[in-house]
């Protein structure tokens, strides 16, 4: 159990490393939690840690971008994404953890195109 928790926490010290430095990981050809994937989505902001949050179409799963408060994200997403507005895009994300059931995966994106404002 002790060696299990200790794994736990070596791997959350290095979602955290990454996460400051997610500029990093969405550069590299493969992000910590394994390749790159495109994905079409809302990106919208929430209360919680992270704010910065992707539900891609077609799955009820929701990724958050990394860093907190300072999400790698192309300026275009950054910029139009607010609590009273969302957007819809094609992106490309890269994945910052491994994903696992009923967690949120933590991601970065790379690039995002087609994006479409949605007003709440």
């Amino acid at each position: 159990m002790r060696g299990h928790n200790l794994s736990a926490l070596l791997g959350l010290g290095l979602v955290l490393a990454l996460a400051t430095n997610a500029s990093f990981a969405c550069q590299s050809a493969q992000a910590m939690g394994g390749k790159c994937f495109a994905l079409r989505g809302r990106v919208y902001l929430s209360n919680g840690t992270p704010s910065m949050r992707i539900s891609p179409i077609g799955s009820r799963h929701i990724l958050g971008v990394l860093p907190a408060e300072n999400e790698d994200a192309p300026e275009s997403i950054k910029r139009a994404v607010t609590f009273d507005q969302s957007v819809m895009a094609d992106m490309e994300v890269c994945p910052l953890n491994l994903a696992k059931a009923g967690e949120m995966q933590m991601v970065c994106i790379r690039s995002a195109s087609n994006i479409a404002l949605k007003n709440h």
